[in-house]
């Protein structure tokens, strides 16, 4: 099934081949620099991190359906949680597997976490800052709300606006990367985000034009 949206593709599909693109997880291994892992795991020489296991995360994943329902309670808001897949319509191998669309007038995206009862919105926004940043660059929408969980004692909703110059910096770095998936180019270990700040990238031996579509 395929849709129009801010002339940005939206395919609703159920499994995903995360190895034909970059996601929201993937922008936030690239901002913090694990270049290599994630060119092993979309190269096919290193299978992905089995999270089958993992509370947290199956946590997050079992309960955002609840996380829905309590933010449409607690904000009046009404949510459309069918599974879709946006791509962004310039670089299709940019995609965002998002958890819900705001509906109604106030045009939005929803991001659900549960975490632990520790850390705050602030923390849990500045950690998932790259995924958010993806997201709505990938869609074209202006804002995000963090629905998210704090142990099983507290709930908040933050509201993120889209970052242009930081979602300039992360395309930098995710046409970059994936220009070292295609060309099977081997990257360093590890890649500071602040050197995408910048419309070219050097490893000592080549300079590559950073937003090339090659």
């Amino acid at each position: 099934m395929n849709d129009k949206e801010n002339d940005n593709e939206i395919k609703f599909v159920g499994e995903f081949d995360r190895k034909q693109g970059i996601g929201g997880s993937d922008a936030t291994k690239l901002y913090n620099g694990e270049w290599h892992t994630l060119w092993l795991e979309k190269t096919g020489d290193a299978e992905p991190v089995d999270l089958s296991d993992v509370l947290p995360v199956q946590m997050g994943v079992h309960t955002e359906p609840f996380n829905i329902q309590w933010f449409e309670k607690q904000t009046g808001l009404k949510v459309s949680n069918r599974q879709e897949t946006f791509f962004h319509k310039d670089y299709p191998y940019l995609y965002a597997h998002v958890d819900g669309l705001i509906l109604g007038e106030d045009k939005a995206l929803l991001e659900c976490k549960h975490t632990n009862a520790f850390t705050n919105s602030k923390k849990q926004a500045d950690k998932y800052k790259a995924q958010i940043q993806h997201y709505l660059m990938v869609t074209g929408y202006p804002k995000l709300y963090f629905s998210a969980f704090y142990g099983n004692m507290k709930w908040e909703a933050l509201e993120i606006t889209a970052d242009a110059e930081f979602q300039e910096q992360l395309l930098n770095a995710e046409v970059l990367f994936w220009h070292f998936v295609t060309t099977k180019k081997e990257p360093p270990e590890h890649i500071s985000f602040d050197n995408f700040n910048k419309k070219e990238f050097s490893d000592g031996r080549t300079i590559i034009p950073i937003l090339s579509r090659a």
